[in-house]
Formats: structure tokens, C-alpha cells, sequence
């Protein structure tokens, strides 16, 4: 399903298209009773007669929306699990994600800036595991940069589609994940814990080495 702007959607008028991945797109869209500007990410229409996915997608709902964390975009509303068609409606960041910002930085970020990203993206992942969820997709494209008025410039973690909890039992191997972020279990058999998360932040995000940092 593609929503042109000016289409009314669940409650929603659709402004603009934001971006798509592979399991559904993001639009930038105004509620129309309390006129507040959110994204709304709306599964793609293959998917709609996918158990598995709409399974997917309405885990990322529900691990989502039990976590309230400055540095994990906030959840406000969702579909229901009847309705045709899966939706989520969540905080509008106006901000471009990590891949962005490294690309536009080709002498790389200044060290206290790549730190103090990482860390914000660290803050997440510790509240995450802390009531039991495991992300397991951690990536510069799931890292927002966000522009706060009052608190300035911070990194939000997004898209829980994989998440699992920490005491779920399946292991990492056959499960989807970005093959270049992968840990090293994500190949084996092995069950999945928070060094997961952890390990994807410190060893492959390349912030933090090479030519994304820098020191003045």
C-alpha cells in the first residue's frame, strides 16, 4: 500500500514519504484530532496476509512501547492486531540517521562528538536490557540524530523489529539481522544475551576507529 499525501489513514493525514525498508514504509503524517506531526510506519501490503510478519511487526509495537527512554523513539499509538492492514505511529525525528552523518563527515566525527553518541546509543541498549529487551539489530541506520532544543544534539535508537526478550530461549542462528553488524553468535547456535547489543556498539559500529574519528 502506498499513502499519497493528503490521504486520510487510520486516523492520520499523510503528509510526505520519509522512507521504506523491508518491511514497511515510513511517512511523515498529522493526527487529525490533536493536529501532532508523528511517523507513521505501515506494513508493506505483501506482508499483510504474513503470519510472520505481522507477527514481526507487531512485536516491534509492543517491545517499543514499553520502553520510555530519551535515547529510544517513544511510541504513541499502533493498529490494531484484527486490522488489514499494521500500523505504528511514533515521535517525528527531524533528523538524518548515523550513516548520513558519517558520510557527511569525511575526515571523520571529532572524538568527544563520536563519544558522546556512542554513549547515548550505550544509555539506550543499558534501559533496554534492564527490563528485559534485547534489540539484536544495532546499526548506524537504527541510530537517529536527533536536534533537541533544550537537551541539543542526541542519538535515538529505533526500529525493535527483531527484538526479542532476554529470557526468550531462541537462539541467533537463522534469524534475520544486517550481516555487517552481525555478533558473532548470529552464526551459531548460540543464545543471544545483552553483549549482543553491546559488542555491536563498541566493535562494529566504526565510529569508533579509522577515519570516523578524529582528534583536534
Amino acid at each position: 500500500m502506498v499513502l499519497r499525501p493528503g490521504v486520510e489513514f487510520a486516523g492520520y493525514r499523510i503528509v510526505r514519504a520519509i522512507g521504506s525498508g523491508g518491511m514497511g514504509s515510513v511517512y511523515l503524517a498529522e493526527h487529525l484530532r490533536l493536529e501532532r506531526v508523528v511517523a507513521l510506519k505501515v506494513l508493506h501490503e505483501k506482508f499483510t496476509a504474513d503470519p510472520k510478519a505481522r507477527r514481526a511487526f507487531e512485536r516491534e509495537a509492543t517491545f517499543a512501547a514499553r520502553l520510555d527512554h530519551p535515547n529510544i523513539f517513544a511510541v504513541y499509538d499502533r493498529s490494531g492486531s484484527d486490522d488489514s492492514t499494521l500500523w505504528l505511529s511514533m515521535r517525528h525525528i527531524d533528523g538524518r540517521d548515523a550513516v548520513g552523518l558519517l558520510l557527511d563527515e569525511p575526515d571523520g566525527l571529532p572524538a568527544e562528538r563520536a563519544v558522546r553518541l556512542i554513549t547515548d546509543a550505550a544509555h539506550a541498549l543499558d534501559y533496554a536490557h534492564g527490563v528485559g529487551v534485547l534489540h539484536r539489530d544495532v546499526k548506524p541506520a537504527n541510530l537517529l540524530i536527533d536536534h533537541d532544543p533544550r537537551a541539543g544534539e542526541r542519538a535515538v535508537l529505533t526500529d525493535f523489529g527483531i527484538a526479542r526478550t532476554l529470557d526468550d530461549t531462541v537462539t541467533q542462528s537463522g534469524l534475520a539481522a544486517t550481516l555487517a553488524y552481525a555478533a558473532p553468535e548470529r552464526f551459531t547456535n548460540e543464545r543471544a544475551d545483552h553483549r549482543t547489543d553491546d559488542q555491536r556498539v563498541v566493535y562494529r559500529w566504526r565510529w569508533s576507529g579509522g577515519r570516523y574519528v578524529r582528534s583536534d
